[in-house]
């Protein structure tokens, strides 16, 4: 487990001071509580939890806006995807997209030709909507200063992520950098496809879950995995908490690590959900991006006046 990754105090359990005993209890229950959240999320899957929401009629929701005619509803994770809508495309036609993406981008990693990398991370930039060079300008910036190196630069990334006891300082925004547009790239380039897109939808959603999962079980902040507290988009209508649950925010002093443990944790949960209900990883991550557009309406209810 990556304690503090994302600013999270570490809380008194976890003290080195900790009888060993408690500690490998305390292990333990953090082990089955991820176990039982996973459950619970795969029961979502075909589930008749209801979430809906209003699509703003301008900027660039406003193709969407009009599809959905201004609100956009599902029933459950899976009616979530059959409902799924970026850049005009459903689920299916953006997944070919995708596929074909990171068939490029994996075969110009291999071959080692940094030039086919860069101009591939940029139509990735286009597809996802975030090719703004003024907003996007640390991340234009870092693949610019690493255009020489960019193949290998990209497969480390891969590589911490995935390997579960590895360290993530290098991603400290120079060696390694790691945001929402990048989660995008990384995704793409793992080979095996195990990495997920972590956004700020995709942790609202999460957050939604998790936050659901405890109040349901009157789960404690204090006895909550600490895998389980995703980092968040402190956009309101992207923040999930409530009165008893509290998440980390997903930018701070240490963004990049934050971001790529987020990555790290994701993946891990998202394929063990999805082995549980029999759907793909990509199914599962495309269900919380559409959910988590806006997970703020259903919290009101969970916000209760404190006395």
């Amino acid at each position: 487990m990556l304690a503090g990754a994302c600013a999270v105090p570490s809380p008194p359990y976890l003290s080195t001071l900790t009888p060993y005993g408690q500690r490998e209890r305390r292990t333990t229950r953090n082990h089955e509580q991820i176990h039982e959240f996973c459950q619970f999320l795969a029961h979502e899957w075909k589930g008749t939890r209801q979430h809906s929401y209003a699509v703003p009629s301008r900027g660039k929701s406003r193709g969407w806006s009009r599809m959905v005619d201004g609100k956009w509803s599902a029933v459950g994770l899976a009616d979530a995807v059959s409902k799924y809508a970026w850049g005009g495309k459903n689920f299916s036609e953006n997944k070919a997209e995708f596929d074909r993406l990171a068939t490029d981008l994996q075969s110009a990693i291999q071959r080692d030709s940094n030039s086919d990398v860069c101009a591939i991370l940029r139509a990735i930039m286009r597809w996802g909507g975030v090719d703004n060079k003024y907003r996007q300008k640390g991340t234009f910036e870092w693949i610019e200063q690493n255009a020489d190196e960019i193949s290998a630069r990209l497969s480390n990334a891969v590589d911490l992520i995935k390997d579960e006891q590895a360290s993530l300082e290098p991603f400290d925004g120079i060696n390694l950098t790691m945001n929402s547009t990048m989660t995008k790239i990384v995704s793409l380039a793992d080979p095996e496809q195990r990495l997920v897109i972590y956004d700020g939808r995709v942790g609202g959603a999460l957050g939604y879950f998790v936050a659901r999962f405890a109040e349901e079980r009157e789960i404690h902040q204090y006895d909550l995995a600490e895998q389980l507290l995703f980092a968040v988009d402190r956009e309101a209508k992207r923040c999930p908490e409530t009165n008893r649950i509290h998440f980390p925010a997903l930018f701070g002093k240490t963004r990049d690590r934050c971001h790529a443990s987020m990555v790290r944790w994701a993946s891990q949960l998202i394929w063990r959900v999805a082995k549980e209900c029999q759907a793909s990883p990509r199914e599962i991550e495309a269900a919380l991006f559409m959910w988590g557009y806006n997970v703020m309406r259903d919290y009101n209810i969970l916000k209760k006046p404190k006395h």
